[in-house]
């Protein structure tokens, strides 16, 4: 057998191991269900000829304590009763983000994976869903290193989920990850994240860029520095003007406590003062410019904007 050969068929046989991970029932429902394309059209947004639609990964089950762990419970319970929540776990959903303009095709973050919750890595069935092919998606860019955005970068047999995608991540948040002294500046409980980030992100070195914030990514769109939630996280701001979409990955993570309560700190925030610094920057601006926003955690689809009311802020989801 030859190299090339052996290649071919190293390629035939993963192929068909990601078309059988499809073929599980959950995929082959979620495709059923949606054959008529209408569940990816409804929460389809336009900007000029981009189209921008969040996907669902499923959802994380959180201590309810995790949001706001220095505030009074009495205080922290009455902000989820405003956003219909209620319980010692709360319900987080994961908004992937897709972005269509040409011929490209962009994910914004990959999900959990199979590996972090079992409500979460449903990332693959979305995509059924919508029509969407893992190997026509063009570009990933990654928000952050969290395992709710990253561990989806590979599929139950440690092959990349998006083989044919150029991936991008801003280039603070690889130093951090990747840097062999990450454990020291991590707690201990969160020594699992950097072992995930530097597994999944070790899968795609040779084929990924770090990129800095203030530039364009692709024409029309942009990358944004909304860093302190992780050391380099980034937004994408897609589109200009009254039409734009910011997709926010984790910078405003809650409908009530990320807009009404811009001053607590979750104790997902790496950088705490940082993250209430860009929490208050970014509601200030999307107000003023009235943007559309897809927030990885808020309400599903994550679509909305940001309004001031009583001299704070609100979560209007788009209607």
């Amino acid at each position: 057998m030859t190299l090339n050969s052996a290649n071919t068929l190293q390629r035939a046989g993963a192929i068909d191991r990601r078309r059988l991970i499809m073929l599980a029932p959950g995929a082959a429902a979620a495709m059923a269900v949606a054959a008529s394309g209408s569940a990816f059209a409804a929460s389809a947004i336009k900007s000029g000829d981009v189209t921008i639609t969040p996907l669902s990964d499923g959802h994380l089950s959180l201590p309810e304590a995790m949001f706001a762990p220095a505030v009074k419970t009495e205080a922290r319970r009455a902000a989820f009763a405003k956003a219909g929540q209620k319980g010692p776990q709360i319900k987080s959903p994961l908004n992937v983000t897709l972005i269509e303009t040409g011929a490209s095709k962009i994910l914004v973050d990959v999900g959990s994976g199979t590996r972090f919750m079992d409500t979460a890595g449903k990332l693959g069935d979305a995509l059924g869903a919508a029509g969407i092919d893992a190997d026509t998606i063009t570009h990933v860019v990654y928000t952050h290193a969290h395992p709710d955005h990253i561990w989806g970068t590979l599929d139950d047999f440690d092959e990349v989920s998006f083989a044919n995608a150029k991936y991008y991540i801003g280039e603070q948040e690889w130093n951090f990850w990747m840097a062999k002294d990450v454990l020291t500046k991590l707690p201990k409980e969160r020594h699992g994240f950097a072992v995930g980030a530097q597994r999944n992100l070790n899968a795609v070195k040779d084929r990924i860029t770090t990129i800095k914030p203030g530039g364009e990514l692709l024409p029309g769109v942009h990358v944004l520095d909304t860093a302190g939630h992780t050391p380099g996280h980034i937004s994408l701001e897609v589109g200009g003007g009254s039409d734009k979409v910011v997709v926010l990955g984790d910078a405003l993570t809650h409908p009530v406590i990320s807009f009404q309560h811009p001053d607590w700190r979750p104790a997902t925030d790496q950088i705490p003062e940082r993250a209430v610094t860009t929490r208050k920057a970014l509601l200030d601006k999307l107000a003023a410019d009235n943007s559309r926003i897809i927030g990885y955690h808020l309400p599903t689809p994550g679509s909305g904007r940001v309004m001031r009311k009583g001299g704070g802020y609100a979560f209007a989801p788009l209607s």
